[in-house]
């Protein structure tokens, strides 16, 4: 209960738009590919084998562990929604993201709509135009450049050598979003330091 508790009280300060909840909801349902409603080890592990991405069990358990407030090993729903606004809400950088990582990956794969039935699989690369739907209801028109930057690099590097938009895979979007955040923590570091 105490997870649904924290989701009101996070839903108040950083509202999830339908869009996002939608595209959560499926992103949630592909992982649990044995629909018992709480994801666990082998079934993140076969998400990220299927993107190319090598994770070894440890790690993929301390996925888990990071967002598993009841302690059962697993995720639940609830669980996944709490991550994600709690990652969306932390302008710190301190909060634990792996699986919000992959999470928002596979929202821009699915290009922020699938099919209800949730049968579709997702890209295993993105481009900027995937990512525009979630983007802009989650920064508005203002910031959405410059988190496009952050995922993609500058717009030269957006474009790849034939012209054509530039698709990252999920390792890359991992490289770029840790590089981020250890900028982000370097700041806050050198900001607490000058106090």
């Amino acid at each position: 209960m105490t997870t649904l508790q924290n989701t009101r009280a996070l839903a108040e300060d950083e509202k999830i738009s339908q869009v996002e909840l939608t595209s959560l909801t499926l992103v949630f349902q592909f992982i649990d590919t044995n629909k018992d409603g709480k994801l666990d080890a082998k079934e993140i592990s076969e998400v990220l084998a299927k993107l190319g991405h090598k994770t070894s069990r440890p790690d993929i358990e301390m996925m888990i562990w990071e967002v598993d407030n009841d302690l059962d090993g697993l995720v639940s729903k609830d669980e996944f929604l709490v991550m994600y606004q709690r990652c969306i809400s932390d302008k710190t950088g301190l909060e634990p993201r792996n699986l919000f990582h992959l999470a928002q990956f596979l929202m821009y794969a699915f290009k922020g709509s699938v099919d209800t039935s949730g049968d579709k699989a997702p890209d295993t690369r993105i481009s900027v135009e995937q990512t525009l739907q979630i983007l802009f209801v989650r920064y508005g028109r203002e910031s959405m450049n410059e988190e496009i930057t952050h995922i993609f690099g500058d717009e030269s590097q957006q474009k790849g050598p034939d012209g054509q938009e530039r698709r990252i895979t999920y390792s890359e979007f991992v490289r770029h979003q840790t590089q981020r955040l250890t900028k982000l923590r370097n700041a806050k570091r050198e900001v607490s330091k000058s106090k």
